[in-house]
């Protein structure tokens, strides 16, 4: 694959290549989608092994908080409107501490089979990371697109005879090409779609020059 400016594509997505190095239910969000080793080292594939199977997540036995309902959001006073952006505050920077230390996804290749991936959030929190093949490319929050339910198989090269439920994928957009990721459950998938938008909207806030130069695009 051709690697060209700062990253080049790899992987899915625009990046930024670098060398790789070791590292130490349901609801509807408030955010348009346009809007030492790892524990689970075990768990990771080559591009040449066979495909992933789906295996419960072991985040889920961690007693972590549900997801706010949202669904009523207008229906709700201002002080309930406060505890609930308390709370989802409060899973969203939960979520981050444990992506910074990294944990395993499973990504769809556009040859419609599964891998495992380590995935990792930078410590300022601006770009989402993914090993590959002994590399780890990021995909910047300022240069994600859409972050949605579900596949997106636009550029995949045959589609898949079958594929898990679309209740378990979600997919992040960037500059045209898609990621696919695909959870243990639906919990699991919405926890990183609404925590990531999050994430993208933070940064938005943070860093407008950046989003900025990345909507010109």
């Amino acid at each position: 694959r051709r690697a060209g400016g700062r990253g080049g594509r790899f992987g899915g997505g625009r990046g930024r290549f670098r060398c790789c190095r070791p590292l130490s239910g349901r609801f509807m969000s408030m955010f348009c989608c346009d809007g030492g080793p790892c524990k689970n080292g075990a768990k990771l594939r080559s591009d040449t092994s066979g495909p992933a199977p789906i295996v419960p997540d072991a985040s889920q036995n961690r007693g972590q908080q549900s997801l706010p309902m949202l669904q009523d959001w207008d229906k709700l006073g201002a002080r309930e409107k406060e505890q609930v952006q308390e709370k989802l505050e409060s899973i969203v920077n939960a979520f981050a501490r444990e992506l910074t230390r990294g944990k395993v996804f499973m990504k769809l290749g556009r040859n419609g089979r599964l891998f495992y991936r380590l995935c990792t959030l930078d410590k300022q929190l601006t770009a989402f990371s993914m090993h590959i093949k002994g590399a780890i490319v990021e995909y910047p929050f300022s240069n994600m697109q859409h972050i949605s339910f579900g596949y997106d198989l636009t550029d995949f090269t045959h589609v898949p005879v079958s594929l898990p439920s679309d209740a378990l994928a979600a997919v992040i957009v960037m500059d045209n090409r898609r990621m696919n990721l695909v959870f243990s459950s639906p919990m699991e998938r919405d926890e990183f779609v609404t925590c990531m938008l999050v994430l993208k909207e933070r940064h938005r806030r943070t860093h407008p020059d950046a989003s900025a130069a990345a909507d010109r695009r």
